[in-house]
């Protein structure tokens, strides 16, 4: 099944927004949209304004949204702490955080993450950011504007292991520094910018100014080994090189759509800027890999809100499971009362028509059982007078009678009798050798133990030779 994820990244000076489908075939860029902000004096109308135009343009129904603000509207603390759990670290932050805030702590959202440094034995670094309550926005995830892309890039560019990620706006700047594949430290400033030069001097100046206490704070040597820049001031500068000269080590402009290569279709990839839209891109990537980082939904943002907003949807939903399930326990046992009284009934006539059928047995336990083992019985006592031991049927001996005598033969069968362990035949025939042909065609059958002429004489009336043969069974 496919999920939707808008990444919508809300700047002072534009907004962008992307939309991610993913499934099973891979991800797919399915639209995406730059609102450039230039009155920032109405922020709020301008801001409702430019959340209209991207609705309008791109179709977000059944899409979840991860959205950042403004990094400057955060304030950023690197902290030590001696132990690792988070429930602890959640208990202490406020009280550790608190004398280094300009502003009271109960007015914050606060959030934090770990960072995993390497040869820093029973202490651990912390990043904790806070956020004012009353930035009113109502997406799943609410983060730090470039957070995610310095996120992305850290996980999934094949990369340097120390290097500077650098989100650059028309008037300000966060920078990320990346230390073993994690952001060890987060700092946004302002930049001059009267033109190009001295919006590069401004920022080269904040970023050497930044580098500098970075190996004190974090405690390990940091040696960026080179930096990504990206964001919506990159639009009318080209001054990479000339960063390189000052900073001292290489520079490049992201892509994280190049760079990842998680893509697999691209919907109008010739609009696409990336400097533009790596952030709002990046906010949906981070939902769909499961990257865990920075998220400001909590207190006015928290999840209650879904149940408050839903409440009576949701009660109603529940009402009417409850009526469906308990219509179908019902079913259930009035199925079950239905079926034992049929079963009753069925055992009844089973006890009648045993009883009927074998009037002497006084014991009824099994009817089932007692019926089988009486018509077997039944059987066995079936057989016509003369069943032997051995259970042969008369049908049987007079089968054999039939086919071993020969057609040609003169004889007339007078008399049958069937006994238990021998049968006699009488009858008259043409002549003596006759009686012999009867006596050994009838030893070749397998039913027959022995064939004994009793009697064989001439009637003078009729001149035929009556005769009786014993056959031992």
């Amino acid at each position: 099944m496919s999920r939707k994820i808008l990444g919508l990244d809300i700047r002072h000076d534009a907004i962008s927004a992307v939309l991610l489908k993913s499934g099973i075939k891979g991800t797919d860029i399915e639209a995406h949209v730059h609102v450039p902000i230039s009155n920032q004096v109405y922020m709020e109308t301008v801001l409702a304004a430019s959340l209209e135009t991207i609705v309008e343009k791109i179709d977000i129904s059944g899409s979840v949204c991860v959205a950042s603000f403004p990094a400057d509207e955060i304030s950023y603390r690197n902290i030590q702490v001696p132990f690792k759990g988070r429930k602890k670290i959640k208990k202490i932050l406020p009280y550790e955080l608190e004398p280094t805030l300009p502003f009271p702590i109960d007015d914050l959202i606060i959030d934090f993450y770990i960072i995993e440094l390497p040869d820093i034995a029973n202490r651990h670094n912390i990043i904790a950011a806070a956020t004012l309550a009353a930035f009113n926005i109502e997406p799943e995830i609410v983060t730090v504007g470039g957070y995610p892309a310095a996120l992305c890039a850290a996980g999934l560019v094949n990369i340097n292991e120390n290097w500077l990620f650098i989100d650059i706006d028309n008037n300000k700047s966060t920078l990320f520094a990346i230390l073993s594949r994690s952001v060890c430290l987060i700092r946004s400033f302002p930049l001059r910018s009267d033109d190009s030069s001295s919006k590069m001097e401004s920022l080269c100046t904040n970023i050497q100014r930044t580098l500098s206490p970075l190996e004190e704070i974090i405690g390990l040597d940091f040696k960026p080994e080179g930096a990504f820049i990206t964001g919506c001031g990159l639009d009318d500068f080209d001054f990479d090189q000339d960063m390189e000269q000052s900073l001292g080590f290489p520079v490049k402009r992201a892509d994280l759509v190049r760079d990842t290569d998680i893509i697999k279709e691209h919907a109008d990839s010739q609009l696409w800027n990336s400097h533009q839209m790596d952030n709002s891109f990046s906010l949906a990537l981070m939902e769909i890999e499961g990257t865990n980082g920075l998220n400001f939904r909590k207190g006015p943002f928290a999840a209650k809100k879904i149940w408050e907003e839903h409440k009576k949807v949701l009660i109603k939903t529940g009402i009417i499971a409850g009526i469906v399930l308990g219509l179908a326990f019902f079913n259930v046992v009035l199925d079950s009362y239905f079926m034992g009284k049929n079963l009753t009934r069925l055992n009844n006539q089973i006890t009648g028509v045993f009883t009927s059928t074998f009037p002497d047995v006084k014991k009824i336990v099994d009817p089932l059982q007692q019926m089988r083992i009486k018509i077997q019985e039944a059987r066995k006592n079936a057989l016509l007078p003369g069943v032997t031991d051995k259970n042969i049927r008369a049908i049987d001996i007079l089968n054999n009678i039939s086919k071993l005598i020969s057609k040609n033969i003169d004889v007339v069968f007078t008399r049958l009798v069937i006994g238990a362990e021998s049968t006699v035949i009488s009858g008259d025939t043409d002549t003596f050798n006759s009686v012999d042909s009867i006596k050994n065609s009838l030893e070749k059958s397998d039913l027959f133990q022995k064939i004994i002429i009793s009697s064989a004489n001439i009637n003078k009336s009729d001149n035929r030779v009556r005769f009786k043969l014993k056959i031992n069974l």
